[in-house]
């Protein structure tokens, strides 16, 4: 017994020990013994309602959080799939009274999704919309809106349902509402977010989206006196049958005063994003136009909306189910591969893929997608976005609800599913023995996320810090002040499991304030839905809009929440009414304010511009072109590659052709398109000159191209390069010289006739000071052959324009040295000789030091590791120190890949299945462990032996690289490395070393294809500007959209800061500056586009 007695002990001390070390988060989880809440939304398939025949049987339902009965503490309201929803009143303390059938709330039939609150009669109580699915299989229902009666002596509010009587009895596939007034008519209108049913088996056409369906189509009601009428069609909303509604906000995304609308569709469907032109219609912009948002999400969940980065617009979360976990990520189902995605495009859709988006607002008209570098990319099979300040410092955090219980995207389970036989039983009516099937699904059963703001476009995952890890089937969710003590708790809707309340426990000695604000407005929206509330402080300006409808089928209460860091007084505060009145109020101490419109005077929006002074105006095209570039073919030829070849131009030259002392523009086409030159005219117009010469030589594809005087005649020759991987040998890959004869220029059919090369550049120069302009032609690929090594060629000029191959001799170290994309010659050692600086694909930044005889690889100048997807190169003395600096182009941060020396990206080149052929295929580290990036489906096509060893994908996903491949075929492999894949600034320090300098965060969000480096604001110090973006992209890596041009300006101490965007969209390639009508532009190339001019204002 004494044994047992110490035995018991040491297991109580134990469990003591560990409860105090124990870590403690943010957020604690309150207990329902404690508060009360046992709401479960417990699910219950039937052979009549089921995953196998509602597809979004597993989505879950929503959480609405309001002071119904007005006594300052926030109550919530529960909607449940399939039971009863549940209306609980804040006691105080996290405690909570269920009083849902003394309220009169009485909704326990069909089938419920998310609901939302409203005063929508204006008495000054709450009142509750519930969306619900009617029409469908034996579901019958039709949404609902329980008018709030009042409050008894008790404190306790009663309901009465009264859809009908506002015609907003909708019965139909509805997911969500939002009231707002959009038309600011001085009354709250409402946009139903409903979805369609249809079984994801087709794409088919994005017309569709054009057609109308009563249940699945997405309704605006315009509020006309307290009757809802449907103005959806006069408005410009869409309606069809494949808009998959599932998440919607609003926000006034353009700062122009009116409320916007996005809606996240599911699986093929574009997202939409409705800008209000306020004369009560809307233009989509995704639809009109694939470049302002670039890339969307896939399969969108919920979204939120809100400003993260504290410039003043409000940025766009949506949410998606790409896993985290790499097993899982193996296992799921993934896009498309690039050709299907490809006829996706011209089958009317917008690029998406299978990922959370975070579309940072660039003007309120252009956005830059971020996710991947921000670090909120993959969170598994997410919800819930909620967009908030939860540790008062004033930045906007997130938070993401997770897990499902079903899912249905694993490949094992499609495989099973896809089943002849079992098809068959399906499509014959699910019985009782139908049901096994759906215990084959595998369950997602995993935490909610939290995401901590850094405050430079990047986010930390807090979620071990911030909660305690819980797997879970979270889905609807809000953010809720329960305890009035200044920091945001959450709550969660969970299937199959009691609802989350997450208690904020920031206490005081994190020394960050906040200000609730409580908002009394008009009579027709007396909680001033659509207010902006604008804090000024030390640290900068903090935004937030009072819109409620959030988290995913759940709404938030209508106060509105303002984390403002350190200050506990604000400089001023200012209060933006939907009318457009305003208010401004000095030295306002945290803590809780209450405002009346009534104070508010002068109109906002005439008084404060919405449109910042800026650098640059684009203008459209002024030169009749437009590239053309053929369909891709490189992931037809090999689909395991990550990115084209055949999409490298167009290029662009400037110079004075014909001695006019105009500056004209030579552009290069792209496969079976002539490159074309114009001549400037006086009045500041170009007109196309000798098309016939340049017509017979459209088949090749040109790439890179140099005006030079080639035979000493004092006028501007043209030598001409091509490649663009088109071509794997043949005349359409040598280069083209043209001799000028008094500004004609015409066809030289002698030099470089031997020479055949797929060209990535061209330049000119004197590289052994003989006064005649030499040749330089690097190649960053070999012709159908990804990462194999191209030969270079440099070529001396005898004065006369003859060309001899001196590589051998002169350059044997570059001619077989590895990829390279871009170079320029500078005399670094200051011998009188120019040097040979090159940047390629996985190859290091590397300085060849010229003798006059020779080059030479300059060795221990730090850019030894610096193997990258280099794009281009300049050197300029950008910090004044009397040396020239390197700012490179490179891939950037923005997709799932990471490179380091430790951790490269590496490629390997090998027959691996022994069938005579090279296969490409190129690794990444997922946390520690290298993994293939293409899928399990795309590598078996090349190597369809690894079906037979893996034929699950969960095998697939378990096994090694060595497992798969062989580790004696990788260690025999050709190999090549990446190591750094950041766009960078080199710092020279005067003595043959350079080390890497801080660029701006929003850099690396996608990849810099050329630089322009110049003063640009006239201010004594070198700015730079960058232009890039890819779209010919394994759909395994997304798209490289997120750049519209950047202008960065030098703080005179050779720091390089963001200064703006310079609102050009698209697969840029190329910036020249050009002269015209005296005055200076720029010109900007577009891959597949017309190229973009831009004008300093």
């Amino acid at each position: 017994m004494r044994g047992l007695f110490w035995v018991v002990m040491g297991i109580l001390f134990f469990g003591v020990s560990c409860s105090k070390n124990k870590p403690k988060t943010l957020f604690k989880t309150i207990s329902s013994n404690h508060s009360g809440i046992t709401f479960v939304n417990q699910l219950t398939p039937t052979p009549e309602l089921n995953i196998l025949n509602y597809l979004y049987y597993y989505n879950g339902a929503g959480v609405v959080a309001g002071d119904f009965n007005n006594d300052g503490l926030q109550d919530l309201y529960f909607t449940s799939n399939q039971g009863a929803d549940k209306l609980y009143l804040n006691q105080g303390d996290f405690r909570f009274k269920d009083i849902t059938n003394i309220s009169g709330i009485d909704n326990i039939s069909g089938w419920t999704t998310g609901a939302t609150h409203i005063d929508i009669n204006h008495d000054g109580l709450l009142d509750i919309y519930i969306c619900k699915v009617g029409g469908y299989r034996e579901l019958e229902g039709k949404n609902l809106l329980f008018i709030n009666q009042g409050i008894d002596g008790d404190g306790v509010p009663s309901f009465i349902e009264e859809a009908s009587k506002y015609n907003l009895d909708y019965s139909g596939f509805s997911t969500k509402a939002a009231f707002f007034d959009y038309d600011l008519d001085g009354d709250l209108d409402m946009y139903l977010l409903n979805h369609s049913v249809n079984p994801n088996r087709s794409y088919g056409r994005g017309s569709k989206r054009e057609s109308f369906d009563k249940q699945s189509g997405d309704i605006l009601f315009r509020n006309s006196g307290g009757y809802f009428e449907d103005v959806s069609q006069d408005a410009g909303i869409f309606q069809g049958t494949i808009g998959y509604g599932l998440g919607l906000s609003i926000s006034d995304i353009n700062s122009d005063g009116y409320p916007d609308i996005y809606v996240g569709n599911d699986f093929f469907e574009n997202d939409y994003l409705y800008l209000n032109q306020g004369d009560g219609t809307f233009k989509e912009l995704i639809s009109e136009s694939q470049n302002r948002l670039g890339h969307t999400s896939h399969y969108s969940m919920g979204n939120d909306i809100a400003d993260i980065n504290n410039d003043g617009l409000t940025d766009i979360v949506s949410l998606d189910m790409l896993p985290e976990n790499l097993e899982s990520y193996k296992t799921s189902g993934l896009e498309y591969p690039y050709p299907i995605y490809q006829q996706y495009l011209k089958n009317g859709f917008a690029p998406q893929f299978m990922q959370n988006t975070l579309h940072l607002n660039a003007n309120g008209d252009n956005f830059s997608e971020i996710a991947h570098m921000s670090g909120i990319n993959a969170t598994e099979w997410s919800w819930g976005a909620l967009l908030q300040d939860f540790d008062n410092d004033g930045l906007k955090d997130v938070f993401i609800s997770n897990g499902i219980r079903g899912a249905t995207n694993d490949m094992d389970f499609i495989s099973f599913i896809a089943n002849e036989k079992i098809q068959k039983q399906l499509e014959g009516g699910m019985t009782k023995k139908e049901m096994a099937f759906i215990t084959e699904i595998p369950e997602k059963k995993v935490p909610n996320y939290f995401y901590k703001n850094n405050g430079d476009l990047t986010f930390s995952d807090v979620t071990q810090s911030w909660l305690t890890k819980e797997g879970s089937f979270s889905n609807g969710c809000a953010y809720v002040d329960l305890d009035n003590d200044g920091d945001l708790d959450i709550v969660v809707n969970n299937v199959d499991q009691e609802a989350y309340v997450l208690e904020n426990t920031l206490d005081k000695s994190s020394k960050n304030h906040s200000l609730q604000i409580r908002l009394q407005g008009a009579r027709q929206n007396p909680n001033g839905i659509g207010v902006k509330a604008i804090a000024y402080t030390k640290q900068g300006t903090i935004a937030v809009e009072n819109f409620v409808s959030k988290g995913y089928l759940s709404a938030v209460p209508h106060t509105v929440h303002l984390g403002i860091g350190k200050d506990s007084i604000l400089d001023s505060l200012k209060i933006v009414w939907p009318n457009g009145k305003y208010q401004v109020l000095p030295n306002i101490k945290s803590g809780n304010l209450k405002l009346k419109i009534g104070n508010a005077n002068k109109d906002f929006y005439t008084q404060n511009p919405t449109q910042i002074p800026r650098m640059f105006n684009a203008w459209d095209s002024i030169i009749n072109f437009r590239h053309k570039e053929q369909q891709t073919l490189d992931f037809d030829r090999d689909p395991l590659v990550p990115f084209s070849h055949s999409n490298e131009g167009p290029c662009i030259s400037i110079a004075d052709v014909n001695n006019d002392k105009l500056e004209d523009i030579f552009i290069s086409g792209a496969k079976l398109q002539p490159s074309k030159l114009f001549f400037q005219q006086k009045n500041g117009t170009f007109s196309q000159a000798q098309a016939e010469v340049f017509d017979e030589d459209k088949i090749s594809e040109d790439i890179s191209h140099i005006f030079f005087d080639a035979d000493n005649d004092q006028d501007l020759d043209l030598l001409v390069v091509s490649g663009g991987n088109e071509f794997l040998t043949g005349s359409a890959l040598q280069p083209r010289l043209y001799l000028n004869t008094k500004g004609m220029l015409t066809r030289d059919t002698v030099q470089f006739k031997d020479i055949q090369i797929n060209a990535s550049k061209v330049v000119a120069e004197d590289i052994d000071n003989d006064g005649d302009q030499d040749i330089c032609i690097v190649s960053n690929q070999v012709a159908g052959k990804f990462g194999d090594t191209p030969k270079q060629y440099i070529f001396t000029n005898d004065g006369h324009g003859a060309f001899s191959d001196i590589t051998k001799s002169f350059a044997s170290e570059l001619a077989s040295y590895g990829n390279i994309k871009d170079m320029l010659w500078k005399d670094l050692d200051q011998n009188g000789f120019p040097d040979l600086i090159v940047a390629g694909h996985w190859t290091p930044i590397t300085i060849f030091l010229n003798d006059g005889k020779q080059l030479k690889k300059q060795q221990n100048n730090g850019l030894e590791h610096t193997n990258g997807w280099w794009n281009t190169i300049e050197m300029a003395d950008l910090d004044q120190d009397g040396d020239l600096d390197i700012l490179a182009g490179n891939w950037g941060l923005n997709t799932k890949f990471r490179a380091t020396k430790e951790q490269p990206i590496t490629l390997y080149r090998s027959d691996f299945d022994e069938n005579g052929s090279i296969e490409t295929l190129v690794t990444h580290y997922h946390g520690s462990k290298e993994t293939a990036f293409a899928s399990k489906d795309e590598l078996a096509k090349q190597m369809p032996i690894l079906n037979k060893k893996f034929l699950r994908y969960k095998d697939f996903a378990k096994a090694t690289i060595q497992e798969l491949f062989g580790r004696q075929k990788l260690e025999n492999a050709q190999k090549k490395h990446v190591t750094l894949l950041t766009t960078s600034y080199f710092e020279n320090d005067g003595k043959g070393s350079f080390s890497m300098k801080e660029l701006p965060k929003i850099v690396q969000a996608s990849s810099i294809n050329d630089i322009f480096i110049n003063d640009i604001d006239g201010d004594g110090h070198l700015d730079a500007l960058l232009v890039g973006n890819n779209f010919e992209i394994s759909t395994q890596l997304g798209r490289l959209d997120a750049l519209h041009g950047l202008y960065l300006k030098n703080d005179g101490n050779g720091n390089l800061l963001w200064k703006e965007n310079l609102n050009i969209s698209g697969a840029a390639r190329k910036i020249e500056q050009l002269t015209i009508k005296g005055k200076p532009h720029f010109v900007v190339t577009r891959n597949n586009d017309f190229p973009v001019f831009l004008v300093k204002n």
